[in-house]
């Protein structure tokens, strides 16, 4: 047995390694080398919970962000939620229809990025798909090869996105629009007009161009499936098994219904339910559908550089007192469990909860006419490489679509209040109360709680994404997902042109030229005697790590 470390894991926030025991199985074609057990080294320990305490509650809005300088707007919008819900305010329609068009934007953002630029060079290499490759030879490669023209045309594309999140926020990243019980900017007909035009652009993009890089990995997942069976005498389908984590999924909802915010805000007052009014419905897929229930949330400590406390702690208990010397603990990250079972969150999580097993919609653009009927089958239900990337797709299509339709729908609201009439003085603090914040980040199930005491925060708790997914083992000795989803990866002692030549003849020898090209310094890289991890690190980047979100302190 071997231990195989990637420390630091790159195109992600935040640090983040991770450690892999190894262990060999022997077939009818030789003896190869997977993964057995994996930690994450969740590489920093996050002190905002401190920070905030004694402070104006309404600052939360305009610190939390800081968390991460990939998912500000959304800390920023669970900070916020978390204060409607202590303030007892619901936000009137219009300022609803701006949050979420605001933060449809920024998703879309979000997803085009990740798809291109984070997990899609391992994907668009894997599945010899030009598009996807980063474009290593400029816009000569581009033009004469088709390499790297998707990765490209999506840095265009998610920077119009976010111009719309400039347009609502004021400015982005870390937009400061948003107030206890509605936003601070109005409805004009140049906003509006602004949002739909570049909008229009990234439905585009996301209808004709993701749409149709997804189905062509889909695609090559049948080859090299077939390619990696043959070679290790194995039972590998392709990406579908690149991956699969545990068969619960967890999601708070997104995007509520303006006309409909009650439905919201009961799951924040403990109520059981789904956010079916919502575009994204909240749940506990485990299978089949189920309610969420915020009762069932608890963190555990037993593996994090945390001080101990017995059993797990729902995050009204919640404790952030940092223990950097713990014995046995390996990440500084908590673990948080739904039910006490290890829940993966994210884009998958929550299409699985919204649309079960099946995806399929009809996306038009309110601007061309032009519609798109999106159809994806499940590959596999424990959640997979394609699976994860098919999700941000699915969603860039369909919050696009929803962000135009809501900034149409806001022209009849132009004159309409957008802070509700409690707090539109700005003076207003309540003395003593308690909310929570039960949002989706891109990455997954966000949430914030704070606990209001003689007008100051006495406690303020945040449980991310990146902590559900990357998270160490719990009290039960239960792996997170992420280290779930690596085990029985296989880790060849092969470089990436090595990889690539073995499922496309020829496809390597084009790669390492590319890369010579782009560097002099690869051509005299060795891999003799060590692992591949390309395989490990698309499962990895799969899920989106954010580790900045986790924890906040490096340590050597």
């Amino acid at each position: 047995m071997a231990t195989v470390v990637v420390d630091p894991v790159t195109r992600i926030e935040g640090h983040l390694g991770i450690n892999m025991e190894t262990k060999d199985i022997t077939t009818k074609t030789g003896t190869w080398t997977i993964v057995d057990k994996a930690y994450c080294l969740t590489n920093m320990f996050r002190g905002f919970e401190i920070i905030l305490k004694g402070r104006d509650p309404r600052d939360a809005y305009f610190i939390t962000p800081r968390i991460c300088g990939v998912c500000h707007a959304v800390h920023a919008e669970a900070a916020m939620q978390a204060l409607d819900h202590a303030y007892g305010v619901n936000p009137p329609p219009a300022a609803v229809l701006i949050r979420n068009i605001m933060f449809g934007a920024f998703y879309c953002y979000d997803h085009m990025i990740h798809t291109y630029l984070l997990v899609g060079p391992e994907l668009g290499i894997l599945a010899k798909y030009p598009p996807m490759v980063p474009p290593v030879l400029g816009k000569e490669g581009i033009a004469k090869l088709n390499l790297g023209s998707s990765y490209a045309t999506c840095v265009e594309m998610q920077r119009i996105a976010n111009e719309v999140v400039a347009l609502w926020g004021g400015k982005a990243p870390f937009p400061v629009c948003e107030y206890p019980g509605g936003v601070t900017v109005k409805p004009t007909l140049d906003r509006i007009a602004g949002t739909i035009a570049r909008m229009s652009k990234v439905w585009h993009f996301a209808a004709n161009t993701m749409y149709k890089d997804i189905l062509a990995l889909r695609e090559a997942s049948k080859h090299v499936g077939e390619v990696v069976s043959s070679l290790l005498d194995i039972n590998f389908r392709g990406f579908e098994d690149l991956g699969p984590a545990y068969p619960y999924k967890l999601s708070y909802g997104l995007f509520p219904d303006h006309e409909n915010y009650d439905d919201w805000v009961a799951l924040q007052n403990g109520e059981r339910g789904r956010r079916k009014s919502a575009v994204i419905h909240a749940g506990a897929w485990d299978g089949d559908f189920k309610d969420f229930e915020l009762s069932k949330i608890k963190e555990y400590v037993k593996y994090s550089k945390s001080a101990d406390y017995s059993g797990g702690l729902h995050p009204s208990e919640g404790q952030t007192n940092p223990n950097p010397n713990k014995e046995g603990a390996y990440a500084w990250a908590k673990a948080p469990r739904y039910d006490d079972k290890p829940y993966e969150v994210g884009p998958f999580a929550r299409m699985v909860n919204t649309f079960g097993l099946d995806w399929t919609f009809e996306a038009t653009n309110p601007v061309t006419g032009e519609s798109v009927k999106f159809e994806w089958k499940v590959m596999n239900p424990e959640g997979s490489v394609i699976d994860r990337v098919a999700s941000r797709v699915a969603q860039t299509i369909l919050f696009s679509t929803k962000v135009m339709e809501w900034t149409v729908e806001l022209i009849q609201y132009l004159n309409d209040k957008i802070v509700h009439d409690k707090t539109n003085n700005f003076t207003y603090v309540p003395d003593n109360a308690e909310g929570y914040g039960l949002v989706e980040a891109p990455r997954g199930a966000l949430l914030h709680y704070t606990n209001i005491k003689n007008r100051k925060i006495a406690k303020y708790q945040c449980i991310v994404p990146s902590t559900w997914n990357l998270g160490p083992r719990d009290d039960m000795d239960q792996p997170g997902p992420v280290e779930k989803a690596l085990e029985n990866t296989w880790l060849p002692k092969l470089t990436v042109p090595e990889v690539a030549n073995a499922l496309y003849e020829g496809w390597g020898d084009t790669l390492a030229g590319a890369l010579v090209k782009l560097n002099p310094l690869y051509a005299k890289l060795n891999m003799e005697g060590e692992y591949n991890t390309t395989l490990p690190l698309a499962i990895v980047r799969s899920f989106d790590p954010c580790i900045a979100c986790g924890v906040h302190i490096i340590t050597k």
